[in-house]
């Protein structure tokens, strides 16, 4: 019975895995007037979304446009980001420079160079930023934690304020406290409008300006030099607070390896076919030639760099390497979703079923406290054999 349940959990999250639209190449362009009824997957260079996408977006590319409505959770990491239509989730993202100038309904995670939001924020913004405007007409409904260089609200938080960084600029109105760590300079200006209490930790007292617009009480506190990490001891986050911060991006993490997968199968299917059957039946050698792999490259690269002349041959080596690192994981879950659909019975499943199963579980695996590293260590041994065997598939005529 047990097997049975476990059987049924597994088909669940392939068929999630695989309502999906699988996009890549230099470039792609959701028209107006399409729309996608899927998640949608993509790996480029550039990605438009003028159409509506009744589904999720994770993608990594150069440049992300996002003109057209997405309704569930946008998972981005690229260099230029731009969201001038409503998102209906969560955005998560990684890039150079960030810009919102509709609405999100769920929270907005960030980590970024230039962060500007001229919409509205459904719940928080959390944000680790060189300079971060809340624009006038920009809106956050729940609460602002961001660390920036420069931190300048026009707009209006409805929630509290928590920053640290570098001049904090307050020109719009914040409903709730205001609790900064500066090393700089706090300004309110005329406009201002602090709802609740303003405390404040810097070297000196500051000159915040218009006074006047702090509506509840304003509290200093010195921060002493030699005891600083222990004064900033209140801005740590809980554990709920990192967990609420990484979980987006341990998400994106595992639906870039399912993307991966699904191109690799798309590309090489048959030669990944036939490597993961050799896999399974000759599972010790496997394991042993990524032990090889996995342990002297290393050694290969270093010696090619002490003799000066094959620096460029270790440069490129060392790029590879790198690539084998994440390929090799994303081998291991295939194989593992390949192993476990045989154990079950499974034998004809298709590899498009097997491998988004066994990718999920190696992840949650890679996951566990304490023993997650080993699960990761030994998946990159099993996932190294697979490299090698198709390394060998390629060369045959």
């Amino acid at each position: 019975m047990a097997r049975r349940l476990a059987v049924l959990l597994l088909l669940g999250l392939s068929a999630a895995g695989l309502a999906a639209r699988l996009e890549g190449g230099a470039s792609f362009t959701l028209p107006r007037e399409e729309t996608l009824l899927a998640d949608l997957y993509f790996g480029g260079s550039a990605l438009r979304l003028d159409g509506r996408v009744e589904g999720s977006v994770a993608a990594g590319c150069q440049t992300a446009t996002i003109a057209g409505p997405v309704l569930g959770n946008v998972f981005i990491a690229a260099q230029t980001i731009d969201i001038s239509a409503p998102v209906g989730g969560d955005i998560t993202a990684a890039c150079q420079a960030l810009s919102i100038t509709d609405s999100v309904n769920g929270a907005v995670r960030v980590l970024a160079s230039t962060v500007t939001v001229s919409g509205r924020v459904g719940r928080d913004l959390l944000c680790g930023s060189g300079n971060l405007t809340i624009a006038e007409g920009g809106e956050v409904v729940g609460d602002l934690v961001c660390g920036a260089g420069a931190l300048n609200i026009a707009g209006a938080v409805r929630g509290d304020v928590r920053a640290g960084g570098g001049e904090i600029i307050i020109s719009g109105i914040v409903d709730g406290d205001v609790v900064i760590e500066t090393d700089e300079g706090i300004v309110l200006t005329r406009d201002a409008r602090v709802f609740g209490n303003l405390r404040y930790r810097a070297d000196k007292e500051l000159d915040i300006g218009n006074a006047d617009a702090v509506f509840g009480t304003i509290e200093f506190e010195r921060r002493s030099p030699h005891r600083e990490l222990e004064d900033i001891k209140p801005f740590r986050p809980g554990p709920r607070a990192i967990t609420a911060f990484f979980l987006p991006f341990a998400i994106l993490a595992l639906l870039g390896a399912l993307c991966v997968g699904f191109i690799l199968l798309a590309v090489w299917r048959r030669a990944i076919d036939h490597a993961l059957d050799a896999a399974l039946s000759r599972f010790g050698r496997t394991v042993g030639f990524g032990a090889i792999g996995l342990f002297a490259t290393p050694g290969a690269v270093l010696l090619a760099l002490a003799l000066i002349v094959t620096i460029p041959a270790a440069l490129i080596g060392g790029g590879l390497y790198l690539v084998f690192l994440y390929l090799a994981r994303v081998l291991a879950g295939m194989l593992l979703g390949r192993w476990l659909f045989r154990l079950f019975g499974g034998r004809g499943a298709s590899i498009w079923l097997t491998t988004p199963v066994g990718i999920i579980l190696a992840w949650a695996l890679c996951a566990v406290p304490v023993v997650g590293w080993l699960f990761g260590l030994f998946g990159l041994l099993v996932g190294f054999g697979v490299i090698v065997g198709l390394l060998g598939i390629s060369r045959r005529p």
